[in-house]
């Protein structure tokens, strides 16, 4: 099968920006970095919950294009990048939880509820992004070692057939 090249550029560079640009824009909004604040490490993984929908499509076209244009570097690349994207999830959202139980007690009761429902919301967000994330990474090191060619029998001889008799073959039984 003959790729297209162009598409696959097109195919690259889109799920470059589909990753890159939610990213570079919640990165403007939470500086200043305050990774002592439990307040913003609170808000700023309950905001990257809110965002990684998009930067996972992202990832998933990057192995598709790999896939089609059959890169295997590429596919295991990207399915590196993702494994341990799962992996630093997952980090995030055990302190999250952490941090949720520290701001907890900040909080005032009339918003302890919203509170609770907005971090059960972020968590679930993530568990799914992060069982995502082992899928993809699973999808990048799936598929053969190598590329497979199918040989081709070389043509032989005609034979005669009992329902096709040929002049001058051998008969095939």
């Amino acid at each position: 099968m003959e790729t297209n090249k162009p598409l696959a550029r097109a195919g690259y560079l889109l799920a470059a920006l589909l990753v890159i640009i939610p990213l570079s824009d919640l990165t403007a909004q939470l500086l200043p970095l305050r990774l002592s604040d439990e307040r913003w490490r609170f808000g700023a993984v309950g905001q990257l919950s809110n965002i990684l929908l998009v930067p996972l499509l992202g990832l998933m076209i990057m192995i598709a294009v790999a896939t089609y244009t059959d890169s295997r570097r590429v596919k295991r690349v990207i399915g590196a990048i993702c494994g341990v994207l799962a992996f630093a999830v997952g980090a995030l959202s055990v302190l999250f939880i952490l941090d949720y139980f520290q701001v907890r007690t900040i909080i005032t009761p009339k918003f302890q509820h919203t509170t609770a429902v907005a971090s059960t919301t972020a968590i679930t967000k993530n568990v799914f992004t992060i069982i995502t994330l082992c899928l993809l990474s699973r999808a990048g090191f799936a598929g053969p070692k190598a590329s497979t060619v199918r040989k081709v029998a070389p043509p032989s001889a005609p034979s005669s057939t009992p329902l096709i008799p040929l002049t001058g073959a051998a008969r095939a039984e």
